[in-house]
């Protein structure tokens, strides 16, 4: 329909814009026609950024994590190396590192198990997880994906894969509203449910 009124390159950026996560069609338009109603230069610096984000990012070979031009925090001497945190994405991380009571290993699924999604273990290369856990002897292996169904399925599957290789393998509390996600949870409360972990 909005094709006959803005024509096809509006409804190919909105098509484009809807792929994003938590993007609908509606939202997707809106940021269409704001982007159309602003500068030039506003939409060039925006698609600018975007293609330089994409030439530079790389994902670190050890933990998964995405990478501009430096070394990746898992390279850092002062981190305990016998801890791993298993998270969805580098949001994730990061929400973590800022709690500030976390200091071992990571490794980034890059995404969640889901059926509905047709998302499978192949899918986030879980063999290179289960292949680095049975080679390194970890003290203590912590699960910090959503409490959503998927976060839960993903790190029940895990589980059944590595519980022979490590003594301690915990789920952070859920000191987190149930189907709520990680980089949308403050601090103090990702702290505290790093804290008041469970042994799985």
């Amino acid at each position: 329909m909005s094709e006959k009124i803005l024509g096809k390159e509006f409804d190919k950026l909105i098509e484009s814009l809807s792929k994003l996560p938590s993007i609908g069609e509606k939202t997707a338009s809106r940021l269409a026609l704001y982007l159309m109603k602003n500068p030039p230069d506003l939409t060039l610096q925006i698609a600018k950024s975007m293609v330089e984000a994409r030439k530079k990012v790389k994902i670190c070979h050890i933990c998964n994590n995405f990478i501009f031009n430096k070394s990746c925090i898992c390279s850092d001497k002062s981190r305990n190396k016998k801890l791993l945190c298993i998270v969805e994405n580098v949001f994730d991380l990061i929400s973590i590192e800022q709690g500030g009571h976390y200091n071992g290993q990571y490794h980034v699924l890059q995404g969640l198990l889901s059926a509905s999604k047709g998302v499978s273990p192949k899918d986030l290369n879980i063999e290179k997880l289960i292949s680095k856990i049975k080679k390194t002897n970890y003290d203590e292996i912590i699960f910090a994906t959503d409490p959503t169904s998927d976060g839960e399925f993903t790190a029940q599957f895990i589980f059944g894969e590595i519980k022979n290789y490590c003594k301690s393998i915990s789920r952070i509390a859920i000191g987190m509203p149930i189907g709520s996600e990680v980089d949308y949870i403050d601090k103090n409360t990702l702290a505290k449910s790093f804290i008041d972990r469970k042994r799985m």
